[in-house]
């Protein structure tokens, strides 16, 4: 029997896998780019537009710090090398989005993007380093199970930054899918060159690990999600169940299907609509 290999994950790869997900569970979200991008008008508009945006910016700050406390804790180089690029290009993204901000509402966020960054640190406390899997955790949270919110974004907003937006489809997006290209196909060699028994153990821990963060960050990604529909004035109602459809695909994938359908932690009822 041959084995049939999973795919490269690629941007043609996960824009299979979201719009499945679409196809099965909000099929009223578009599988394209509708409309055009207005900046924001009023001044509630304006201050929503600095708060998402603020914290977008304070995300990758985030990023950039977990990733110089786990560079550390791999031991590959060429890994190592990689944490190098994403930490490089998080901090261009975070400075773009520092000088959009300031240009479109005349604020620098550059302290509230220091409060949202500790207050990142305060919400996943020493689970980015505390050991390699604990990073990797972060890394799955943070690159790979971020994908449905970034490009329903991406095709549903109507209020934002025409710049910010040009930057975003130009550099910022596919320098994020080369992070997650480059965390998928790292992990997959590592797991696939563990012995049977080792890759039962990497399979307990991970997902201890996974759910450990998907506790943590739960409300945070209500919270961003209404954010965002507020801010971009996107209809994102549904996305829940994106997320945890395509949660579950991630993790199948990284094990090479040798999971069975999760049992998620998720339970966004409790949470009302976003």
């Amino acid at each position: 029997m041959i084995a049939t290999l999973a795919p490269v994950w690629n941007t043609e790869f996960e824009k299979k896998t979201l719009d499945r997900l679409i196809d099965q569970h909000a099929p009223h979200f578009p599988k394209s780019r509708q409309g055009a991008v207005r900046k924001p008008i009023t001044a509630e508009e304006t201050d929503r537009f600095y708060t998402y945006w603020a914290g977008t910016a304070a995300l990758d700050l985030f990023i950039i710090q977990a990733c110089a406390k786990g560079i550390g804790l791999i031991d590959d180089l060429e890994f190592q090398i990689f944490l190098t690029r994403q930490i490089g290009d998080d901090g261009a993204h975070a400075q773009a989005y520092r000088e959009r901000i300031q240009a479109v509402t005349g604020r620098d966020p550059i302290e509230d993007m220091q409060r949202e960054a500790k207050r990142q640190w305060d919400l996943m406390g020493d689970l980015p380093y505390r050991n390699w899997l604990g990073f990797i955790t972060f890394e799955i949270h943070y690159e790979l199970h971020v994908v449905p919110t970034m490009v329903l974004n991406s095709r549903l907003a109507t209020i934002g930054d025409p710049e910010l937006s040009h930057q975003g489809a130009d550099r910022f997006l596919p320098d994020e899918a080369l992070h997650r290209e480059g965390v998928a196909a790292w992990w997959r060699k590592r797991y696939r060159q563990a012995s049977v028994h080792e890759k039962s153990e990497l399979r307990e821990q991970l997902l201890a690990l996974e759910e450990e963060g998907q506790q943590l960050r739960q409300e945070e990604l209500w919270q961003r999600w209404r954010d965002v529909r507020l801010a971009s004035g996107l209809n994102n109602t549904g996305i829940e169940k994106i997320y945890d459809g395509w949660r579950s695909e991630v993790i199948r994938y990284l094990f090479d299907r040798s999971v069975p359908d999760l049992s998620l932690v998720s339970d966004w009822s409790t949470w009302g609509e976003p």
